[in-house]
Formats: C-alpha cells, structure tokens, sequence
C-alpha cells in the first residue's frame, strides 16, 4: 500500500470508531477493538508489506457476518440526523473499499 492509502485508512478508521463508540452502545466491541488495532498498525514501524497484510486480515473480520460492522446502524430520534450520521458511517466504509479492494486477491 502506498502511504496515501494508510493515511486515508487511518482517518476512515477513526472516524467510523467515533461512531461506533459513540452510537454502538457497547455490544460493537469487538469492531472497536479491531478499528484501534488497526490504527495502531499504521502508526507502527513495521514494514508498509506486514501493515498491508494485517489491515487486510483486519478488514475481513470487521464484516463477519453477525456482529460485525455490516449490522451497525446510528439511531437517532429524528430522522435527519439519523440520515447523515448513517450516510456519514457508509461514505467513510466506501472509502475503505476503494482502497482495500486494490489488494484483495
């Protein structure tokens, strides 16, 4: 992965961590752990090749089927917010994608 991709993974991934403390109630746990290990790779020293692989691996787990970041979804009472925090959540797991699925094989 080329360096732009980490720094856009890595504000992606804090920004969906935001919301998924914020909103997940504590029962995404588990995903909030995965998104701060993943922050924590790309600030490592490792190796640009092992930080690639382990956001991979990572990346996989975040959308088991059950529990996992596909079954998250913000509730707010009124609808327009609920709206933008929802699309919010989607544009930055799009911007994820775009990135991770260049070396996906």
């Amino acid at each position: 992965m080329k360096n732009d991709d980490f720094l856009q993974l890595r504000i992606s991934y804090i920004e969906i961590g935001k919301l998924v403390q914020k909103y997940g109630h504590g029962q995404y746990n588990g995903v909030l752990n995965i998104l701060m290990g993943q922050v924590k790779c790309i600030d490592s020293d490792e190796d640009n090749d092992e930080k690639s692989q382990y956001l991979i691996e990572s990346y996989k787990r975040l959308f088991i089927s059950r529990g996992g970041l596909c079954d998250f979804v913000i509730y707010d009472e009124n609808n327009e917010v609920r709206n933008q925090l929802n699309e919010k959540l989607n544009e930055e797991v799009k911007n994820i994608w775009k990135i991770i699925k260049n070396y996906i094989s």
